[in-house]
């Protein structure tokens, strides 16, 4: 999913592309470029939810968390896990119902290609559901870790990444490190 969203904005930024120069050199327009771009951008968004959690790529802001012990770090990272888990429940709830509601009801949007709504909205809430799914089951994963006592395990799997590891998957991209198994 998260290879499909990032496709998605590249066709975005292409489409767009060839809307602007259309526009301004051949003065046409496909008169669907924002409805278009708008379903993609925000279904890719949704599909890219869940990879962004397994790189720990999510912005975070942890400066009082690294400074306590691990013992209650690790607990602070599945709180907070949890938590963002409680809130996607009602994200996805919410988009199912909007759904639900747009496939009740025949909704199409009001431009020129009288999209039904229900198929953009069910992409964007299937990504929502799988973010949920995923969070769910990282939160039992590394429950059961930190039960155990595997503590160093939930802080690789939990923490957000350092700048050894950013720093480190910058020069693979360059190619100048070896990647890692």
């Amino acid at each position: 999913m998260g290879l499909v969203a990032g496709w998605g904005f590249v066709l975005c930024a292409f489409f767009i592309t060839f809307d602007v120069l259309a526009r301004s050199i051949f003065r046409v327009s496909t008169q669907s470029t924002t409805e278009i771009t708008g379903y993609m951008l925000a279904f890719g968004l949704s599909w890219g939810l869940a990879h962004t959690l397994t790189q720990r790529s999510h912005v975070r802001i942890d400066l009082l968390v690294n400074r306590l012990p691990q013992r209650i770090r690790i607990w602070l990272h599945l709180l907070s896990l949890l938590l963002l888990g409680v809130f996607m429940a009602f994200i996805a709830q919410g988009a199912w119902d909007l759904v639900d509601e747009s496939l009740l009801f025949n909704a199409t949007d009001i431009s020129l290609l009288r999209t039904p709504l229900a198929i953009p909205q069910g992409l964007w809430a299937a990504g929502m559901v799988v973010f949920l799914a995923l969070i769910a089951c990282m939160l039992l994963e590394n429950l059961l870790l930190a039960i155990l006592g595997d503590a160093k395990q939930v802080e690789r799997n939990l923490s957000s990444r350092g700048y050894d590891e950013e720093a480190q998957e910058a020069l693979e991209a360059l190619g100048v490190a070896e990647t890692k198994p």
